[in-house]
C-alpha cells in the first residue's frame, strides 16, 4: 500500500495508458539480464551506490582506486573495449594464455595463467568459494572479508 507522500508529488498523464515501469533499468524496459544484474549486486552487498561507497572508502592511494572503479565497471583499455570501440587491432587474444579475448574478466580471472595467484591469494587468506564471473562480482564477493591476521580491507 503507498503512503500519501509517496504518491504525493507523482504527475498523473491522463492522455497516456497505464504502463508497467521495471526499476531495475533507467530506460523503465525489463530483461533478464537486468533481473539477473539486480539480483547478483543484492545478494552480494547491495546497491551500486553501496559499493561505490565502499570502494572510494578504502584506504589505498586514489590510482588504485580508480583502477578498480575502472576495472569493476569495465572501462579499462583492454583489446576487446578498443575494438568495441572501432580500434584496429592485429590481435584480440589475451597476450598471456592466447586463447580467449582479453576483456576484463578473462585477463584479471579466468586466464589460466593469471588463476594461479588467486589460488595462492585465497589459500594465504584462508577462504573458500568459487572464482566469480566478472571484477564486479570479485570486489562485491571479497569487499566485506573477515580473516584472522590479516589487514583488513587491502
Amino acid at each position: 500500500m503507498y503512503n500519501y507522500y509517496e504518491v504525493q508529488h507523482k504527475i498523473i498523464q491522463q492522455q497516456g495508458s497505464d504502463r508497467w515501469e521495471w526499476m531495475g533499468d533507467p530506460t523503465g524496459q525489463y530483461s533478464a539480464h537486468n533481473a539477473y544484474n539486480m539480483l547478483t549486486e543484492e545478494s552480494a552487498g547491495g546497491s551500486r551506490e553501496d559499493y561505490f561507497d565502499k570502494l572510494w572508502s578504502i584506504k589505498v592511494p586514489s590510482k588504485i582506486t580508480v583502477f578498480a572503479w575502472r576495472l569493476i565497471n569495465d572501462r579499462l583499455p583492454t583489446r576487446k573495449n578498443l575494438q568495441r570501440r572501432q580500434v584496429q587491432l592485429t590481435e584480440i587474444l589475451c597476450p598471456f594464455c592466447r586463447i580467449n579475448e582479453e576483456d576484463s574478466a578473462h585477463l584479471f580471472l579466468h586466464c589460466n595463467k593469471i588463476q594461479p595467484i588467486w589460488w595462492k591469494t585465497t589459500s594465504w587468506l584462508n577462504l573458500k568459494g568459487v572464482v566469480p564471473l566478472t571484477p564486479k562480482q570479485n570486489f562485491l564477493q571479497h569487499i566485506d572479508v573477515q580473516t584472522d591476521g590479516v589487514r583488513m580491507k587491502r
